[in-house]
């Protein structure tokens, strides 16, 4: 009997953990972005309440990665909205320097 030696490799699809980042500034932003970039996390950054709440509603997402000089009343819209709507979604609220986003994330998805 003869083995079959042409068998097709199934293509092995690597999906990303998708983090939505709500910020105070631009530059902040950016910089949470670059971070989670480099660990290997997609992420999409936004400084207006409302589009973070439309992108929430309108995108699939693992988790809010929200900043520490955020308002605290957007701060309960968007967990408020997460609760209620995205049990699945995770809320992560990062206060202090860069240092701890990474592991923050990982903590709060498992990974």
């Amino acid at each position: 009997m003869e083995e079959n030696v042409h068998e097709i490799q199934q293509p092995t699809i690597v999906v990303k953990k998708q983090i939505v980042v709500y910020g105070k500034y631009d530059y902040v932003i950016k910089n949470m972005l670059d971070l989670l970039a480099r660990a290997d996390y997609n992420g999409s950054g936004y400084v207006r309440l409302e589009e973070v709440m439309d992108h929430i509603r309108m995108s699939p997402f693992d988790a809010v990665l929200i900043g520490g000089g955020v308002d605290p009343h957007d701060r309960l819209q968007i967990k408020d909205l997460i609760n209620r709507e995205f049990k699945h979604g995770k809320v992560i609220e990062h206060y202090g320097g860069p240092a701890t986003i990474i592991t923050e994330v990982k903590n709060a998805l498992g990974d």
